[in-house]
C-alpha cells in the first residue's frame, strides 16, 4: 500500500536539499502525493514513498529502499512496558508516525531537533550510558505556537532550560564532574568565559541523553499520559 509514510525529513534527505526546502516547496504546490498533519502552519509534512521515488527520480538521484524505510517504524504499546526489538534505526527513521500514540525510537538529544514533531506529546530522557536505568525525565508539550515537541526540545538545546527538572539535574551532574569544571575554569582563566546558556547546554551535552516521544492530537491527551508517565517512574526520575 503506497501510504503517506515518508517525513519530509526523511525525503529531503533523500533528495539531497533542506527540509526546509522541501516544506516550502511542498506548501507551495500542494501536491498529491503529500500531505500535511494536521492541515495547518506547522503541521508535519508526510510523502507517498512513490512520489519521493519520483521526485528523485527527478533530480537523478538513486531511488531508495523506500518500502524497507516504511516497515522500520516503531510500533510499541501506548504506554512503555517490554519494549519490542528493532534494529538500531538511523536518524532519520525516529520520526513518529503520523497516527499517534506510537513510541519513536530513542536517538541521541543531539540529533532530536531535526527529526521532533511540531505535534502535542510526551517525550522520554534516559542516559544513552545507561539504558538498562530506564527513563530519568518525562515530560510534555503542547502546541507551542504550532512547534509542539520540537519547540519543547528546542528550549533544552539552546540552553533556556536551566532552571527546569532536566537542566538542573543535568547541571548539577556537571558541576560534580572536576573535568567538565577544570574546562570552565580554563575558559575563565583565558578570558572567554561561558555564557549561562551555554554552560546550561554543556551540561545536557554532558549528561550524554537519548530521547524519545509520543504525539497525540491535544495538549491535554499529551498531560493525561505525561502524568500516568511520572506516577509509573517516580522512583528514578530527576523531574522536581
Amino acid at each position: 500500500m503506497d501510504d503517506y509514510s515518508v517525513s519530509a525529513e526523511e525525503a529531503a534527505a533523500i533528495l539531497g536539499i533542506s527540509a526546509k526546502t522541501l516544506r516550502q516547496t511542498l506548501r507551495n504546490q500542494r501536491p498529491a502525493g503529500a500531505r500535511q498533519v494536521p492541515p495547518q502552519h506547522g503541521g508535519n509534512w508526510f510523502l507517498k514513498p512513490s512520489y519521493v521515488e519520483q521526485l528523485a527520480t527527478q533530480r537523478g538521484r538513486r531511488i531508495p529502499n523506500l518500502s524497507a524505510l516504511s516497515s522500520d517504524r516503531v510500533t510499541s504499546a501506548h504506554l512503555p512496558g517490554v519494549e519490542r526489538p528493532s534494529p538500531k534505526p538511523a536518524v532519520a527513521r525516529a520520526v513518529a508516525d503520523p497516527t499517534h500514540g506510537t513510541w519513536s525510537q530513542w536517538i541521541p538529544f543531539s540529533d532530536a531537533l531535526k527529526v521532533a514533531p511540531r505535534f502535542p506529546g510526551v517525550y522520554m530522557f534516559r542516559i544513552a550510558a545507561e539504558p538498562h536505568r530506564g527513563p530519568v525525565y518525562v515530560g510534555m508539550a503542547g502546541e507551542r505556537k504550532g512547534n509542539g515537541l520540537r519547540g519543547r526540545l528546542t528550549i533544552y538545546a539552546s540552553g533556556k532550560g536551566a532552571g527546569s527538572g532536566l537542566g538542573e539535574h543535568a547541571f548539577d551532574r556537571a558541576l560534580e564532574d572536576p573535568t567538565w569544571l577544570q574546562a570552565r575554569l580554563d575558559e575563565a582563566l583565558a578570558g572567554t568565559p561561558m555564557r549561562a546558556k551555554a554552560a546550561a547546554r554543556s551540561a545536557i551535552d554532558h549528561a550524554g541523553l537519548e530521547v524519545r516521544w509520543q504525539t497525540f492530537e491535544t495538549r491535554a491527551q499529551a498531560l493525561q499520559v505525561e502524568a500516568q508517565l511520572i506516577n509509573e517512574y517516580r522512583h528514578q526520575l530527576w523531574n522536581r
